[in-house]
Order: C-alpha cells, then sequence, then structure tokens
C-alpha cells in the first residue's frame, strides 16, 4: 500500500516535524532492552539501542539515537557541550515519568537484582487482590505470567500460566528481535510513520517486561511503558512550545526546576462518552437484523475512534497518547496548552452539532477535561492517579446534565431550523422513525428509510467482506458513512485493500483483527465480529440459527434464538480503587483498559471458536452431546466490558460458561461479569429482545455478590409475582455444578424423555408428565403442595421387576428432598426446563 497518502491538518511543519521527532526518540529509547536480552553484551541497555539502530539510520537521524543514548542522568551529563533544545532532555524527563508511573517495589519482596529470565506479569497480579479475598475467591485460579512471544504468535490468545512454570529464553528474546529487524529492514524505523512504528513495537513488544527487577513489580510491558514514554515526551514538548521555551536542559535538567515544573498542570486528561449507544443499536426491524446491528454497532465503534483521531489531531498528538477507547467511551493525555483546550471546545461542539444533524437528541458525546500536574501520576501523591480520574469522571456527569449549549438549544427549539426541518411530511424511516430527510427503498421490501439507515444495513453486508476502513473528505466506494470531523466532513468507507490502495487521499486507515505490519498508516483496531458460517462461508440468518438448537439440524431442540446480553460488575469502581494504593498508577490504569478491551473485542473470538483459555479444554455441555467447537452464535457487540450476543439457544447458553471460565482465568478472578439469557422466537421484535435480555441482566446485577446469570423469566413480569415468570437467577459456579452438574446430569441419567421411551434402566417420562412435575415444582408450597408431588413421583413407579425400578428409587429420594429444599427446588426447576427445551420436537415451518 506504498501509494497510500493520509492528510492531516495544516500547521506549523517545522514545529510538527520535531514533535514527530520527539516522538520518535522516545518510541525507541528503551529498545537496547530488547536486544541485550536477546544478545547478552557487555554495554548497557542504552548503549546496546545505539548499536542496533544505526545499521537504519541517516546522518540527519544524529538527534534521535543521541537520545536513545542519552537517556539516564549519568550519560546525558556528557552532553553539556549539546545545544540546550537537544531532544534528548525531553526523552529524559519522559522516560523519568513513566518509570516513576511503572515502577512499585514487591511488597515483603527480598529478591535484588536482576533477571532477564523474568517474564510479564499480569496486569491482574496486583489489581483487586484484596477485593478477591473479601469475596472469597481465595480457590480462584493464580493470576500468573505470560509466555514471551509476539502479540498473537500463534494465532491465539496467551492467558497468564503459573509463574513457577513461565521463564523468558534468550532463544525466545533472540526470535521477537528477529521479528522486529525483518520489519525494519522493510523500512526504517526512522522512515516510519509514527503510528506503523507504534503498531510494529505493539506487536515485538507487549509481553516483553519493561523492568527484570526482582524485586519489583513486572506487570508493565515494554511496549506500554515506551508508548507512555512518547506520551509524556510530546506533552511536555508542546507544553512548553507554547510557553515559548526551548531551553529543555534548563528547565528539565536541573532538579530543582524540573521539580516545580511537575507541580504545573502542564497535561489534561480527557474524558469522552457517547449516550445513546442501546437505542440506536437495537431500534430495528427483524427482518435483515443480523447485517443492521453489526453495521450500527461497527460504525459507532469506528465512529468513536474517528473522534479520538480528530481531537489527537488538532492537538498535535497521536495515538499514544490515547490511554483507551471501547465500549463509546475514550481517555486522551493531551497538553494543557491554549490550543488543546480550543481543539476540545471546538470538537464539543462541532461533533454535537454534527449530532443533532444526523440523529437529533439519540446520540450525544459528553466530552470533559481536567488539568493535572505531572506529580499527581507519581508516587506518594495524594489523591494521586484515582484523584485525577474521579475530577474527570465528575465532570462528565455534570455535562451529561447540561448537554447542549444556547445556540444548538436555540436551534432544537426553532420550527424552522435545519433539525426539525420536514422533507417527507407524513412519511418516516422505518428504522429510526425520523421524517426529516428524504427517504429511499429499504432492502427491496417495499420499505422506506433514510439514507443513513439504509446505508448502515448496506455497511454490515460490506463488513463481511471489507478488510479496510477508510475515512476520507468525500464519499468512497459503494457504501460510506457520515461520521464527525472537527469543523469538517467526513466519510467513513468500508473497502476492500485493493479498493483502499486505488484512492490517494485519505484522512486516516483503519483495519481490524490483523496485526501485519508494513502498511503505512492502517490505525489496527481489534473487533469482535465472529459469525457462525455455512458450509459455503454464507453467514446464517437468526432463523438458522435458531433451527441450530439440539447441536444439529436434528428434529429435536426446541428452535429458539438465545440472546446473551453482559458487562462487568462493578467496573467504574475497579479502575478507581481496584489497585492499591501504591500500584494505582497512570500505567497500570491504562494496561488495564487495554486488558479488557483486548479480552472483549478479540480473545471473544477465539472462544467463540472454541479456542479456548487451557489447551485441549473441552468447551462446556450442557448435555454432553458431540458438537462442533465452533459456536453457532453471532457477536452482535463486544467492547469494552459490553457484550451482545445472539446464537442457537443452546449453543449461546454453553458459550456463555465458556466466556465466564476464560474471563476468570484472564483476570485471576479479579474480575467477573453478570448476564442476562433470554430465548425468543427468531422473528421476535430485536428492540424488545434486547430490551427484556437486559432486565434479566439487571436481575443478574442484584444477585449477591453479582458475578451472576439470569435465565428465561422476563423481569418485567417478575412483577406478576407468579413464579413461572420470575427470573432464574444463580452465581456462576452454582449454575454450573449445581444446576447443571448435578440436577441436569440427574435427570439426563434417571429419565427418557422420548415419547414411548423407558426400556432399559431408564424411567420414561412424557412430555405431560413432565411439564406436570414443572408446574408443581414453580408451585411448590406445604400440604396440599407436597401431598401432589408424592403422589406424581409415585405414579412414575415401574414395578418392583422392572429394570428402571433402582432408577425410580433414587428418583423418588432425591427429587422429593431437593423439593424440600427452596434453592434446590429453584436449580432443579431450571434443570428440568433445560432437559424439555432439548427434547422437544422442532418446529416445521
Amino acid at each position: 500500500m506504498e501509494n497510500i497518502c493520509i492528510r492531516n491538518y495544516e500547521g506549523d511543519e517545522a514545529m510538527e516535524d520535531f514533535g514527530i521527532r520527539v516522538e520518535r526518540a522516545a518510541l525507541l529509547h528503551d529498545i537496547g532492552k530488547l536486544v541485550l536480552r536477546a544478545q547478552p553484551a557487555q554495554m548497557n541497555h542504552s548503549q546496546a539501542g545505539v548499536a542496533f539502530l544505526q545499521r537504519y539510520a541517516e546522518p540527519e537521524d544524529a538527534d534521535i539515537l543521541r537520545a536513545v543514548g542519552h537517556h539516564h542522568a549519568a550519560a546525558l551529563r556528557s552532553l553539556s557541550q549539546a545545544a540546550p533544545s537537544d531532544l534528548s532532555y525531553l526523552v529524559y524527563e519522559a522516560d523519568n515519568l513513566a518509570a516513576g508511573s511503572d515502577r512499585r517495589a514487591l511488597e515483603a519482596s527480598e529478591q535484588e537484582g536482576f533477571s532477564a529470565r523474568k517474564p510479564l506479569d499480569s496486569i491482574f497480579s496486583v489489581f483487586g487482590r484484596e477485593a478477591a479475598a473479601g469475596a472469597g475467591e481465595a480457590q480462584a485460579p493464580g493470576v500468573g505470567a505470560y509466555h514471551l512471544q509476539g502479540l498473537l504468535a500463534k494465532d491465539r490468545p496467551q492467558y497468564p500460566q503459573p509463574a513457577a512454570r513461565v521463564q523468558a529464553t534468550t532463544a525466545e528474546y533472540a526470535e521477537l528481535l528477529a521479528y522486529l529487524e525483518a520489519n525494519f529492514q522493510r523500512r526504517s524505523p526512522f522512515r516510519m510513520e509514527i503510528h506503523e512504528l507504534t503498531r510494529v513495537l505493539e506487536g515485538v513488544l507487549s509481553y516483553v517486561p519493561s523492568s527484570t527487577s526482582l524485586g519489583e513489580a513486572a506487570d508493565i510491558s515494554l511496549y506500554d511503558h515506551v508508548r507512555l514514554t512518547a506520551a509524556y515526551a510530546v506533552l511536555l514538548y508542546r507544553y512548553l512550545a507554547a510557553r515559548g521555551v526551548t531551553d529543555y536542559r534548563g528547565t528539565l535538567f536541573s532538579q530543582a526546576v524540573v521539580q516545580a515544573l511537575r507541580q504545573e498542570e502542564t497535561g489534561l486528561l480527557v474524558s469522552g462518552d457517547l449516550s445513546g449507544i442501546q437505542s440506536f443499536i437495537y431500534t430495528i426491524p427483524s427482518a435483515g437484523a443480523l447485517k443492521s446491528l453489526r453495521g450500527r454497532s461497527f460504525y459507532l465503534e469506528i465512529l468513536m475512534e474517528n473522534i479520538a483521531d480528530e481531537i489527537l489531531a488538532r492537538a498535535g498528538m497521536s495515538r499514544s497518547s490515547l490511554l483507551y477507547t471501547g465500549g463509546g467511551h475514550f481517555y486522551l493525555l493531551l497538553p494543557h496548552t491554549p490550543e488543546a483546550r480550543a481543539a476540545l471546545e471546538e470538537a464539543r461542539e462541532s461533533i454535537n452539532d454534527w449530532m443533532l444533524a444526523q440523529f437529533g437528541s439519540r446520540l450525544y458525546l459528553a466530552l470533559a477535561w481536567t488539568p493535572f500536574a505531572a506529580q499527581e501520576f507519581l508516587p506518594g501523591a495524594e489523591p494521586g492517579t484515582r484523584g485525577v480520574f474521579r475530577r474527570v469522571g465528575e465532570l462528565l456527569a455534570a455535562e451529561k446534565l447540561h448537554r447542549y449549549a444556547e445556540t444548538q438549544l436555540a436551534a432544537m427549539f426553532a420550527p424552522e431550523s435545519e433539525i426539525n426541518r420536514t422533507l417527507a411530511e407524513g412519511r418516516e424511516c422505518s428504522i429510526c422513525h425520523t421524517s426529516a430527510v428524504e427517504l429511499v427503498p429499504y432492502r427491496d421490501e417495499g420499505a422506506e428509510a433514510c439514507p443513513l439507515c439504509e446505508g448502515l444495513f448496506r455497511f454490515g453486508e460490506r463488513l463481511l467482506s471489507a478488510d479496510v476502513f477508510g475515512v476520507a473528505e468525500a464519499p468512497v466506494g459503494a457504501v460510506s458513512l457520515p461520521v464527525p470531523g472537527i469543523g469538517r466532513s467526513l466519510y467513513l468507507c468500508a473497502l476492500s485493500e485493493r479498493e483502499a490502495e486505488a484512492h490517494a487521499d485519505w484522512v486516516r486507515l483503519y483495519v481490524k483483527n490483523r496485526v501485519d505490519t508494513g502498511e503505512r498508516l492502517m490505525t489496527h483496531l481489534w473487533m469482535g465480529d465472529y459469525s457462525a458460517r455455512t458450509e459455503k462461508g454464507r453467514v446464517q440468518e437468526f432463523s438458522e440459527l435458531a433451527r441450530h438448537s439440539g447441536g444439529s439440524l436434528a428434529a429435536r431442540g426446541i428452535c429458539r434464538l438465545g440472546v446473551l446480553r453482559a458487562d462487568v460488575d462493578n467496573l467504574g469502581a475497579a479502575f478507581l480503587a481496584g489497585f492499591p494504593a501504591q500500584y494505582a498508577t497512570l500505567s497500570r490504569t491504562a494496561v488495564l483498559s487495554r486488558a479488557l478491551s483486548l479480552f472483549f473485542k478479540r480473545y471473544i473470538n477465539d472462544v467463540c471458536a472454541g479456542r479456548l483459555a487451557a489447551d485441549g479444554e473441552a468447551p462446556f455441555s450442557l448435555f454432553g452431546r458431540e458438537k462442533p467447537r465452533e459456536r453457532f452464535v453471532h457477536i452482535v457487540y463486544s467492547g469494552g466490558d459490553d457484550v451482545f450476543l445472539v446464537g442457537a439457544w443452546d449453543d449461546l447458553l454453553e458459550l456463555s460458561v465458556d466466556l465466564y471460565r476464560a474471563f476468570r482465568r484472564f483476570t485471576g478472578g479479579r474480575l467477573h461479569f453478570s448476564a442476562g439469557f433470554g430465548m425468543f422466537d427468531a422473528s421476535f421484535p430485536v428492540a424488545e429482545m434486547a430490551r427484556r435480555t437486559g432486565e434479566l441482566e439487571d436481575a443478574a446485577k442484584q444477585y449477591s455478590g453479582k458475578n451472576a446469570i439470569a435465565l428465561f423469566g422476563a423481569a418485567a413480569s417478575a412483577r406478576t409475582g407468579r413464579a413461572e415468570d420470575r427470573p432464574a437467577v444463580y452465581g456462576w459456579e452454582e449454575f454450573i455444578s449445581e444446576v447443571c452438574g448435578e440436577k441436569l446430569r440427574f435427570l439426563q441419567s434417571h429419565f427418557d424423555f422420548v415419547e414411548g421411551g423407558g426400556a432399559g434402566r431408564r424411567i420414561a417420562l412424557g412430555k405431560s408428565c413432565a411439564y406436570r412435575l414443572l408446574s408443581l415444582l414453580t408451585a411448590a408450597g406445604e400440604g396440599i403442595d407436597i401431598a401432589r408431588f408424592a403422589y406424581t413421583l409415585a405414579r412414575l413407579d415401574p414395578g418392583a421387576q422392572a429394570e428402571s425400578q433402582p432408577a425410580y428409587q433414587e428418583v423418588r429420594k432425591e427429587l422429593y428432598a431437593w423439593y424440600r429444599d427452596a434453592r434446590s427446588r429453584a436449580q432443579l426447576v431450571t434443570a428440568l426446563q433445560l432437559m424439555i427445551y432439548s427434547v422437544r420436537e422442532k418446529e416445521t415451518r
């Protein structure tokens, strides 16, 4: 893709070039750590980095090499003859700030020295330990450490392993170094665009520990360290430039002066949040639901990425300063300069003007920022990192209460404004129900939709074949959707790679779920996009998924679509208080965000495909049937901490357990999620599926300790008080071991649910009798209810001589005992429901 050109804002070219050089030097400053661990030598990592990079450098790169070789104080003192404006001083202070955020001594550690064999620990090794102990997670799997490898080596995700079994080796480091060299030989790190260089470093350094000190926590990767160093370096450069300061030596290498600078509010922590996501995604008809859902959810993901990139570009920063984006939210680090504040003010007004014009008040971007001093993110600061994030969170909440500027409110209430102008009087979009725009035919069904809703459907179709997503100032290709820019109109285009190459004038390019390097300036994004397909590769419709219930297209298994909604419990509180005070740092907050995004946007695809957390682990099975590892499910949306999945009901319920187990292993039990699971006819309105399953998710959140799943009953119907309408809510382990492992297995092993069955050791249980038992269990009480239940059990007696008599004796004993215990009775009800659903004949349609 050599002919692709990315066009940015015009500005002071010399100033921009120096900022890029500062960032490049910061990204490369610790590359010698990888070199020395792969090729041990008698030199320090600064010297090793210079020796390695020299082979790719030109004479004009001397300042970058100098910064790599002099980013520690002892070496920097030898630069007394260098210009005071040398960028080495910027990299030096940025490295100090990033290391101050990374480095934390291990509690009660008596180990000293360094070991190159030390692996990267999971970020959860220090996260949430106190909360986990308080929640009884003592039996949770150890968090552990990671094998040394590239980001997606062997094309499968990496879960933490017991630390005693994991050690980094020189050979593994050498393999990573060879991969880095191959990329640098293709294009010099001094000639790469910053986005490409960042991408290469992410692919190589994500599982390389930044520090191998035996007495320190090793949960920050070398990639995360150099990325934060780059963010700090450019932030400092922009801040000092705005004040006219170019004497970096006097400002950043004088202890007294730099300590004073660290007390100044040099940066802005920016938080953005998109409101209205749920209604935007789910307000669609059932016909063509999958493509519309996919198109809408992915469109919002790219929309938020593009907004973050617009703000960064206008403020003169890159994605090194993007701490997190996902789930309709982002955090940025910007310099505290008039230019950055002006960019944020313009973004807030411009983007919400665009939102009002496109969507009315249905979507809204809340944008808030708070100044911070570097000292607030360093050890010993109070309230420290938590305080800065709490401040911006409070400002964001206040922003949501006062959404619009006076001019925007005036336009909203003015009948003659563009927002309210009716173009298609008496007609409205069949999807979003607006009548303020021209309407176009929708899906050849005689319906009409606004151009955006029709475009989102076609965008969902294109997602299945598109490799690249381009943002341009004019529509490109067959499918182009408007996205907001700051003071300009932009369009999102779904393209093949060949189509992207044919167009030379892109603002930016994105590619999903690929970490290959070499393409210029394509920002890679993780995206949960697993889809069940036919043998010919066609994505299955909802009705087809429902017919896969039972594990095949066989005659049995109720033909229903399962819907799962889930999100991480108490995540907001976890970000503020999950780390013990001494570990609550900016770098760890950013790494935690990136880890969760990786799980819910990337690892979830592998879990759906049957590639699980532990080698050789079998996917969970409700009924012990032989089934393909690949689940008959679709990921509609998965990002941040929020999940919406649909599929064959039994496959999806089994997958929910696989996800729970994978997430528990990934986090060491330090975080968990709650879920709602509903079953629907495939033609049921999608918005109502989402609403009802959302109520089930809310019911799971009400469970003591959360970490639960709510099934079947519509939570709204619980207000009727009827037991059969109430959702069944269980902690995950209770559902796995007691509902499925005990009650469901008992029913399977003791009853033959097939009409006319019963020959052999199991008891025949016809459909009418099964429903009779279910009715008695859900209406359970004392006195006459117990008598009726006992009578129904007695009628199952096959006779003293029958081969199934031993099974009957066990049934009578266990079911009666379970009936008398309320919790066991509830578990039995759910198990019996599952069993009945699994043996019901499929409807013929």
